[in-house]
């Protein structure tokens, strides 16, 4: 899931799963904990600790855990897992805590709808599954830390944690892109506006690369205006193709009859 280039990121949300250790000493607190309800906090021999509600020796119910490294979860919990309702907050250096994660959980992953800040001005808004982006959600890159502003903007179907389906990409230039998307590449019908030149495309999308549409002018200049591009698309698009693979062919056949000693006709 991790990635560098731009318009994506990560979303490093690691599963917590099996029973909190307990030391000798929280050993009477155990006993405790064993019983139904809200106790007091419980410290493990892997650097977690736990206050809130248990049932049958596993946290269960409303609950707080610190992680060894200060992160911390707040929320909902079944079975000794995060599931429910619940926030993840991350201690940065200087020792104040940021949301990383909040809302929806399945299992120990966000799952539902739910928020995601990686810290860097990068961040997602909408459905997960299995701690995934899937479904509809809005996405912001390289946005200012906090509010996003200033940064490229997704807004469409997620699959897989990938771009996939109809969506809509507007860069912090103006520029915009409408359209189909497969494994985060625009891929099938599309347009896409190029506002400082004033110009689109719309067509057809292979992998994030154009294969056959039209050109124009999104606002076309007065006829005869100096710099005036005319709308430029193939007439009879369907007609090139099939000439185009009818050509291919041909040329196949000739080159299997030379190599077999025989005369193209």
């Amino acid at each position: 899931m991790c990635a560098s280039r731009r318009n994506q990121f990560p979303c490093p949300i690691a599963r917590q799963t099996g029973p909190l250790k307990v030391t000798n000493v929280a050993h009477s607190k155990l006993q405790q904990a064993q019983k139904e309800g809200a106790h007091a906090t419980v410290f493990g021999t892997d650097g977690q600790r736990y206050t809130g509600e248990w049932h049958n020796n596993q946290r269960h119910g409303r609950g707080v855990v610190v992680y060894q490294n200060g992160d911390k979860y707040e929320g909902d919990w079944r079975d000794g897992l995060r599931h429910g309702q619940g926030t993840l907050w991350v201690r940065g250096p200087d020792g104040r805590f940021s949301v990383r994660y909040g809302g929806d959980w399945a299992d120990d992953l966000p799952g539902g709808q739910g928020v995601f800040f990686d810290g860097s001005g990068n961040s997602y808004e909408g459905g997960w599954r299995a701690g995934r982006r899937e479904g509809l959600g809005r996405a912001v890159y390289s946005g200012r830390p906090g509010d996003g502003f200033g940064g490229d903007v997704y807004e469409g179907m997620w699959s897989g944690d990938l771009r996939n389906g109809h969506g809509t990409m507007t860069f912090a230039n103006g520029d915009e892109y409408v359209g189909e998307w497969r494994d985060d590449l625009k891929h099938g019908a599309g347009s896409f506006t190029y506002t400082a030149r004033g110009r689109r495309y719309d067509g057809v999308w292979e992998a994030g690369v154009p294969r056959c549409g039209a050109y124009c002018e999104v606002r076309p200049a007065p006829p005869g205006a100096p710099g005036s591009l005319p709308c430029v698309q193939l007439a009879a698009p369907d007609g090139v193709l099939q000439r185009a693979a009818d050509g291919v062919a041909a040329a196949g056949a000739g080159a299997a009859a030379v190599a077999s000693g025989g005369v193209a006709s």
